[in-house]
């Protein structure tokens, strides 16, 4: 399972919106209005690889996903995406859906991206994950 559901799965039960209603993995959709979207938007090559047979896999993964907050009352989509990123910024040595991550760290604070065409405010953040492969 990518890193994006993982983390909606994680992030559910924590958070005001519901998976598969207002909060998605993947793309941001184009309703609701008011919704957070987490996206798998590149990967890394790991630096983790062990003393062991050539063709051996790496003990970790290195994956970047973006977290998207949107929502039409600018303060409610800083105030969310302050939220998310309280939950996730640093977090350590937690099993999500029976992998093992190591570790989430953001790139800095929740930043906006103004407004769409339907006035709605968008803010986002980036992430970086070490987590066990597969």
């Amino acid at each position: 399972m990518p890193a994006e559901a993982d983390l909606v799965a994680y992030l559910d039960p924590l958070v005001s919106e519901t998976a598969g209603i207002n909060l998605f993995e993947g793309p941001m959709p184009e309703a609701p209005d008011n919704c957070v979207a987490l996206t798998h938007y590149g990967s890394q090559r790991s630096d983790d690889y062990v003393m062991s047979a050539s063709l051996s896999a790496p003990g970790s993964e290195l994956v970047d996903v973006q977290l998207m907050v949107r929502n039409t009352v600018k303060a409610t989509a800083i105030a969310r995406a302050a939220a998310y990123h309280a939950l996730l910024d640093n977090l350590q040595s937690v099993t999500i859906a029976g992998r093992s991550y190591f570790a989430i760290e953001s790139d800095g604070e929740p930043y906006s991206l103004g407004q769409d065409l339907n006035y709605r405010w968008r803010y986002i953040s980036n992430y970086h994950i070490r987590k066990a492969r597969g």
